[in-house]
């Protein structure tokens, strides 16, 4: 390798090191934020087949006199409501479209720090790929 070619290549390194930082931070927030609406949306929706069913078989929670079923259908409601909100904020927030491109360009920029540090591919390759992945993964990298 060419003498001046040792700075670019470190320059070039660190670049897409800081971004798969960026791109691996912003792939496991998603992740969380993703995993806990999930599962908050299927407990608070079994939850709700639960209040529902048992009252169905054997009368309201606290007996069955009026104030009992108002609380059985209350309970219901609220958590057939946290069900909605949770399934809703995942469809508004497009996580499960974000979390693939986030997984594709982690994927991608460990493909061209491995290729780096085996110098199995040429540097001006790895340039042109990592603009690739910065162009396409702008809301990524951000």
């Amino acid at each position: 390798m060419q003498p001046e070619t040792q700075p670019q290549l470190a320059q070039l390194q660190q670049h897409i090191q800081a971004s798969l930082r960026r791109a691996e931070a912003y792939t496991a927030g998603l992740r969380k934020t993703h995993t806990t609406l999930v599962v908050g949306g299927l407990v608070s929706s079994a939850a709700t087949t639960l209040v529902a069913g048992g009252a169905a078989l054997g009368g309201a929670a606290a007996g069955l006199n009026t104030g009992g079923w108002q609380l059985t259908c209350g309970l219901a409601a609220i958590l057939g409501f946290a069900s909605t909100v949770c399934v809703g904020i995942v469809q508004q927030l497009r996580l499960g479209e974000r979390l693939p491109q986030g997984q594709l360009c982690v994927g991608q920029l460990r493909a061209l720090d491995v290729a780096m540090a085996t110098g199995s591919r040429a540097l001006g390759d790895i340039a042109k790929e990592y603009t690739a992945i910065v162009k396409d993964s702008a809301e990524v990298l951000g």
